[in-house]
């Protein structure tokens, strides 16, 4: 005979004294180890990889600004290095940003790229890791300063125009350029050494190799603050500061070029017989003459912004 199913209550009971006497469970401890973890990776990192609607757009656009960036700054290196007549100070300074520029794209778009597909775990290593975020920073830095360099160029030949010839600009902006790359790359150390390859882990110290990621390993203290300062907040204040002063000559030196053109000395119809026109006629000469020497002054300062500002975007 068959034996008649066991009702819910004995099945309840059933359990109840399996479980009391040590028996298995239907739930398996494996599986439910793997679907934690799962959940820590889902809720620590989000999913591998955004919508197809996302991550395709985005590949194209990355594309497009490594391939552009690399194939235009190789270029400007090129052409810059092999035509004498191009080394100037201004070249020399783009040729820095473009260094800057091309070290950010290649060693950091081709990362972006990948991560669009495969957000974790980071396969590129701990090495590489680190060497990102030095080159990332020396790069940063290295550009903010040479435009902080260049514009303090552009304010001295503009503003003080005697001041920019007593050294050659070329040799002042190659010591500019190399002592730039030292003091961005010496101060990228701090912030690079922060890096790390960085691991989830489950409540009982399970490391979780699927969840590695590139990020600040060990954080130091008021890094980045410092770091924001003195590379961002800093140069845009110079930078704001020297081109209000030189909007402010140029604008100076246009009213004196005005007033040179449109200041003329009235005519006097007065007859030359008389003393009375006699005296009229020699203080208007001597008034001419102060206007002239007046002139001369203002056109010459007006003469010289005016070089100085020719000089800057020729070079």
């Amino acid at each position: 005979m068959i034996p008649p199913p066991a009702s819910p209550a004995h099945s309840d009971t059933a359990m109840a004294s399996s479980e009391e006497d040590g028996g298995p469970l239907f739930d398996d401890p494996l599986s439910e180890l793997n679907r934690s973890a799962a959940e820590m990776i889902l809720l620590a990192l989000g999913p591998k990889r955004d919508p197809l609607t996302t991550v395709i757009p985005m590949t194209l656009i990355y594309s497009v600004l490594l391939v552009s960036g690399v194939v235009g700054n190789v270029c400007t290196c090129i052409v810059i290095a092999r035509n004498r007549y191009m080394h100037t100070a201004t070249n020399y300074y783009l040729f820095s940003l473009a260094v800057s520029d091309l070290l950010l794209l290649v060693l950091g778009l081709p990362q972006e790229l990948y991560q669009l597909w495969q957000r974790h775990p980071y396969v590129f290593g701990e090495a590489f890791c680190v060497l990102r975020g030095l080159t990332s920073e020396t790069s940063t830095n290295a550009s903010i300063l040479t435009i902080t360099a260049f514009t303090i160029e552009r304010y001295v030949a503009i503003c003080h125009p005697l001041r920019a010839h007593t050294m050659s600009k070329l040799s002042r902006a190659v010591k500019f350029v190399v002592a730039i790359w030292v003091l961005s790359a010496v101060c990228a150390v701090p912030l690079a050494i922060q890096f790390g390859i960085v691991h989830q882990t489950l409540e009982d110290r399970t490391v979780l190799p699927e969840t590695a990621a590139c990020t600040v390993k060990d954080p130091l203290e008021h890094a980045f603050e410092l770091s924001t300062f003195v590379f961002f907040l800093l140069p845009m204040s110079v930078i704001l500061v020297l081109y209000v002063c030189i909007a402010l000559q140029l604008k100076r030196s246009d009213a004196l070029s005005r007033q040179d053109v449109q200041h003329k000395c009235p005519a006097n119809h007065v007859n030359g017989n008389s003393a009375e026109a006699q005296q009229q006629s020699a203080s208007s000469k001597i008034q001419r003459g102060c206007q002239l020497r007046k002139s001369v002054r203002g056109g010459a300062a007006a003469s010289s912004s005016r070089k100085a500002v020719i000089n800057m975007l020729s070079e």
